[in-house]
Formats: C-alpha cells, sequence, structure tokens
C-alpha cells in the first residue's frame, strides 16, 4: 500500500502478517534507511507471497546484501520473479568501493537462481565498467532468466562485448533492452554476431544505441540468418538508404520478425521503397512469393520521408497483420497480383512456359491447390488463371510437345474416375491435368 511504502514499520508488520498479503516491495523511498531496509528483509524471508523486488543499491549495506544474497542464490524466502536494482554506483563515483563490490555480489548471486525471470538495473548514471562484467557472469550459468533490461545504463562497446558473449550461448533469454547505450558500431556488432548464435531472443531494443552503417549492416546480416527475433526497434539511430536497402533484402529470409521500428533515422524514399518492395513486389509471381509475409508492424515515422511514402509502404502490411497464417498472407498477395492488370497474367503465363518443373512451387502458391494428377519433370505445364475465379481455381494447359502427363492409380492426389474436362478421355492418358477448388484453410491432403 502507499502509507507502506513510505512507512518501515508498517511494511515490516504487513511483510509478517498471515491475513494480508503483499506481491510487491519497493524499498527505494527516501525514508528507508538502511538499517530499515535491514529490518523490512528479515520478515521478508518468510513472505512467500512478494513476487516483485525494488531495491535501492545506494542504501544497501553489506548486512542487507548478504540476507538478500541468501535469498537469491540459496532460493531461500518468496520466490521473486522480477528484481529492480536501481542507483547502481557508477563510473564516476570512485569512492564508493564498497558499493560496487555489493551490487555485483547480488547480481553474481543470480547465477544459481531459480526463480527470478525478469532483471531491471538502472544506475545512478553511467553503470561502473565491473557492473557488466558481473551481469555476463550470470548468463553463462542461469537458466531460468528470462527479461534483461539495460536500458540508460551507459553500457559502451566493451560491455556490450562482455556481454553478447554471454549470449551467444545463452538459453533462457528472450527480452533484451539495450537502449539508450552508447553502443556504437563496435558495440552493434557483437549484438550483432550473438543474434546470429542465440535461438532464444524474441524482443530486442536497441533504440538510441548510435547504429551507423557498419553497425546496420551487421544487424542486416544477423536477421537473416537468425529464426527467433519476432520484435527489434532500431528507432533513433543513423541507418541510411545504404543500411535500409540491404535490410529489405534480408527481410526476404527472415521468416520469424513480426514487428519493426525504424523511426528517427535517416534513410530516404529510396530506403522506404526497398522496404515496399520487400513486403509486396508485383514484378512476377516469383516476386510475389519471395517478398516477407511475416512484418505486422512497420514504424518508419520521423525520416526523410513524405506522408504518401509512408502509406505506400506500410500498403502491405495490411495483408500481413490481417492474415493469420502466412499461407493466408500469400493467397491474399498472389490475388491482388493476378488482379491488378491483364498483364500480370500475361507475366504469370510467360514465367511457367519456361519452367521444366513446377511441383516445388505448389506448396507455395497459397499451399491449398492441389494437384489432381501427377506431373512429369520433363513436362513443360504452362499455367493461366481466370479473372473471376482469382486464386481459387487454376487450369492447367500443356505446351505444344510436352510429354503427356500419365495418370496413376497409385497417385493418391488423383482419383480413377476422373475426366479431363478439355478432351472428356476415358483412357489413362491427359495433357491436360485437372485442379479443384479449395476452401480456405481446408487441409490440402484431405482434398
Amino acid at each position: 500500500t502507499e502509507e507502506a511504502s513510505s512507512s518501515p514499520d508498517l511494511l515490516m508488520e504487513l511483510l509478517s502478517s498471515e491475513e494480508l498479503t503483499a506481491d510487491t516491495v519497493d524499498l527505494r523511498p527516501s525514508t528507508f534507511a538502511s538499517s530499515d531496509i535491514r529490518k523490512v528483509l528479515l520478515p521478508l524471508m518468510t513472505n512467500l507471497s512478494v513476487r516483485v523486488l525494488y531495491l535501492p543499491m545506494d542504501r544497501i549495506d553489506l548486512v542487507c546484501a548478504k540476507t538478500i544474497t541468501m535469498m537469491t542464490k540459496n532460493n531461500v524466502g518468496p520466490p521473486f520473479e522480477e528484481l529492480h536494482l536501481s542507483n547502481l554506483p557508477s563510473e564516476e563515483h570512485t569512492e564508493s568501493e564498497s558499493s560496487r563490490k555489493i551490487a555485483s555480489m547480488i547480481i553474481s548471486s543470480l547465477k544459481q537462481n531459480k526463480h527470478i525471470k525478469k532483471l531491471h538495473i538502472t544506475p545512478q548514471d553511467v553503470l561502473h565498467q565491473s557492473i557488466p562484467s558481473s551481469i555476463a557472469s550470470i548468463l553463462y550459468d542461469n537458466t531460468v532468466l528470462a527479461s534483461l533490461n539495460l536500458r540508460g545504463c551507459g553500457i559502451s562497446h566493451a560491455g556490450a562485448t562482455k556481454i553478447s558473449c554471454a549470449l551467444a550461448s545463452n538459453a533462457s533469454i528472450t527480452v533484451l533492452d539495450l537502449s539508450n547505450n552508447p553502443l556504437g558500431n563496435a558495440g552493434i556488432c557483437s549484438v550483432a554476431l550473438a543474434l546470429e548464435l542465440n535461438s532464444t531472443i524474441q524482443k530486442l531494443k536497441l533504440s538510441g544505441t548510435d547504429i551507423g552503417r557498419e553497425g546496420g549492416e551487421a544487424m542486416v546480416e544477423a536477421l537473416a540468418v537468425n529464426k527467433s527475433l519476432e520484435v527489434l526497434d532500431m528507432s533513433r539511430n543513423s541507418l541510411d538508404d545504404v543500411v535500409v536497402t540491404k535490410l529489405a533484402r534480408s527481410l526476404k529470409l527472415n521468416k520469424s520478425l513480426r514487428q519493426l521500428s525504424l523511426r528517427s533515422n535517416s534513410f530516404s524514399t529510396i530506403g522506404a521503397l526497398c522496404l515496399s518492395l520487400a513486403l509486396y513486389d508485383p514484378k512476377n509471381l516469383q516476386t510475389v512469393l519471395d517478398c516477407n509475409h511475416t512484418i505486422q508492424f512497420l514504424d518508419i515515422d520521423s525520416n526523410q520521408l513524405s506522408s504518401e511514402c509512408i502509406m505506400h509502404t506500410n500498403k502491405p502490411l495490411r495483408w500481413n497483420a490481417l492474415s493469420s497464417t502466412e499461407n493466408e498472407t500469400i493467397r491474399k498477395k498472389v490475388s491482388a497480383f493476378l488482379l491488378e492488370s491483364e498483364s500480370n497474367y500475361l507475366s504469370f503465363r510467360d514465367y511457367f512456359e519456361g519452367t521444366t518443373t513446377i511441383q516445388h512451387l505448389l506448396p507455395n502458391v497459397l499451399g491449398c491447390i492441389p494437384v489432381r494428377g501427377s506431373m512429369n519433370e520433363n513436362s513443360t505445364v504452362m499455367y493461366y488463371l481466370v479473372k473471376n475465379l482469382a486464386v481459387h481455381s487454376i487450369t492447367a494447359t500443356s505446351c505444344p510437345g510436352a510429354p503427356s502427363v500419365v495418370k496413376s492409380s497409385s497417385d493418391s492426389m488423383f482419383s480413377t474416375d476422373d475426366k479431363c474436362n478439355e478432351c472428356a478421355k476415358d483412357d489413362n492418358t491427359c495433357a491436360v491435368p485437372e485442379f479443384v477448388n479449395v476452401n480456405h484453410g481446408q487441409d490440402v491432403n484431405n482434398n
């Protein structure tokens, strides 16, 4: 309660009570001296309802630190899920050697902790260089910690490198916030390398971390291979058209990213156009299929862009955001591509005229249009879509001179009772495979 947060005695009574429960204990108010914190920690050890603990590190003495360490290291007392350490000693306070040792001792005690899932660290100014080493040490051993917030800690490239080395092998962290730290290109390159090796981080915040061209290109390379990241914030940096153009290419390879923030960077319409084409490129059917179908949120505001350019870039996001599955997104994009103009129908037909093997495309072309006949790899098959049927029905016609497609009774996708609509033959050979309409969401293998 608000009264308990300003009264140590009342807080002690609350923590000692068996009838009243508290899920959050905040010891940061200025009325709490080191002696008061020592008193509060005693009943806290026997309370099993507290889940969130706020500690002012500038008022934690050695006795308090040993009590806290006993709870976190030996998993004694309440099963904390969140630990907030505020006012950690900074680089400028050279006289507070004992404070730095106490902070390192508490952080290092989390190596064996089995409860704390979120760690939030806030320094007085710039975090002392010894603290990132302590943070890195727990990342090597801790298997429970899932969220690490180091926002505004003044971490340099040296500290980022230590933390990144530990993250490369860490298998528990899913959320990492390094925003408002002067990481620079060197620090971002180490983070990018960790991202290539890490398979658990889902949310990464790098807003205001001095990312330039070198660091941006390193992140682009990481995104091309990473398969876990879903949210990436690179706002308030210095990403230019060169980096964003490469980022657009990388997005076509990435299948996990859902949200991307590039707000307040330095790219122009050129970069925005590349991002738009990464989401929807109607050059031909293959470029449509190769687009990114997972990005649902893209923030490019506060760059060198007009409002019309931003609207054009965000237009393809509607297909991604409103679709429940990737196949549904592809279905919408291919449908839009084929309904845009007659020239698209021609490019669709021309695309397949030079294709000798099209079986590998079938799962990608919406993943919902089954072939009711087998296709010989040597057969050259030309596809065209009837305009009013869009992607719901496909007619296939063999090219002149192409070998006939043999119906096989052993082909589970083909019924021996089917007849060719084109030639109405009853025999077992037919040059025109038949397609059927399929409802959205219906299992292909059951058709």
